[in-house]
């Protein structure tokens, strides 16, 4: 089932640390170090549209402003509106039936997509195969690490049916 996500743009550059280094070349070279991103996040492959929405509240345009670049939709709010009142209305726009999923920190954005049937999440980058074996590492020193006993220990860790058929969860993936 594809999903239809809407992105706080300037949330995510804010809490990706690779992202937030993109700032010091300027705010326009950050906003394309977020573009990219979400258009090549593994997490994303398989969805209907992507919004990405910015803040142009501050030093904006007149009129909201749409750019369409393959399969994201970029939006830049209007003079005097916040990219949090954009989403909000965008996710109105859908049924409940269209599966929208908000993607953001902010709390005010996911109560707002699930008082209107959505779903919300954060965007997580996944580990580095580097971070990975650094931490196996230093499981391994503390005493930790495989365990060669084929005994079964308390109940699989798999969700259940119902939980599988709901699609993402409520966080996407890089």
């Amino acid at each position: 089932m594809a999903w239809h996500f809407i992105i706080d743009g300037y949330n995510l550059m804010k809490t990706d640390p690779e992202l937030a280094m993109f700032m010091r070349n300027g705010l326009e070279y950050a906003r394309e170090g977020v573009i990219k991103r979400v258009d090549n996040a593994r997490g994303l492959k398989n969805a209907r549209s992507i919004t990405i929405v910015f803040d142009g509240h501050q030093g904006g345009q007149a009129v909201e402003t749409r750019q369409r670049r393959g399969r994201l939709v970029i939006v830049y709010s209007k003079l005097g509106e916040t990219a949090d009142e954009v989403i909000k209305r965008l996710v109105l726009t859908y049924t409940k039936e269209q599966e929208v999923k908000v993607i953001s920190r902010d709390w005010e954005l996911k109560d707002a997509a699930r008082e209107a049937g959505q779903s919300s999440g954060n965007i997580k980058r996944k580990q580095s195969l580097h971070q990975a074996r650094q931490q196996a590492a230093a499981k391994d020193e503390d005493g930790g690490g495989w365990n060669n006993s084929t005994k079964k220990r308390g109940p699989a860790k798999r969700p259940s049916k119902n939980s599988r058929k709901k699609g993402p969860g409520d966080d996407v993936y890089w």
